[in-house]
């Protein structure tokens, strides 16, 4: 067996000693969790204050514990956390500037989008969030409209 295996096979157990260790304290101690009471808890289950109150607050909801492992850390792939208005200011740059059959560098893509930002007293968005914004547009459409002409 490796050393991943074992941990494997380390986390279900870990999981059940967790839950066992909250289900009691949750029975002994009721509704209303002291400060003292979680500051145990943390020692206990080897945890962050928040990692013991997150599973405290999934022990509630479901019964379970799960093991924070299990969980991804991060946004969720995909997720946009941009505002509307910087949303369609790259998109209409996307469209009207980049998408001709002129082509523009990439870099001038970003330009032009810090340029409209600016001009409406927004944050610029980041390039790698430009670039996933080009690419959300298949490849089809992105050939065409460079290869239309006027």
């Amino acid at each position: 067996m490796t050393e991943t295996d074992s941990k494997k096979s380390r986390r279900p157990e870990e999981g059940r000693r967790r839950e066992e260790i909250i289900r009691e304290l949750l029975t002994r101690e009721g509704e209303r969790l002291s400060q003292n009471v979680i500051k145990d808890l943390t020692r206990d289950l080897g945890v962050s204050r928040a990692t013991a109150y997150r599973m405290i607050k999934t022990f509630r909801a479901c019964g379970a514990v799960t093991a924070p492992m299990t969980r991804p850390v991060g946004r969720p792939k995909g997720a946009r956390v941009l505002d509307a208005t910087r949303e369609l200011l790259i998109r209409d740059a996307i469209e009207n500037f980049y998408l001709q059959p002129s082509r523009p560098k990439f870099s001038q893509l970003v330009r032009e989008i810090s340029k409209r930002c600016l001009k409406e007293r927004l944050p610029a968005p980041n390039w790698r969030t430009i670039k996933a914004r080009v690419h959300d547009i298949d490849i089809q459409t992105r050939t065409r409209r460079r290869s239309e002409t006027e």
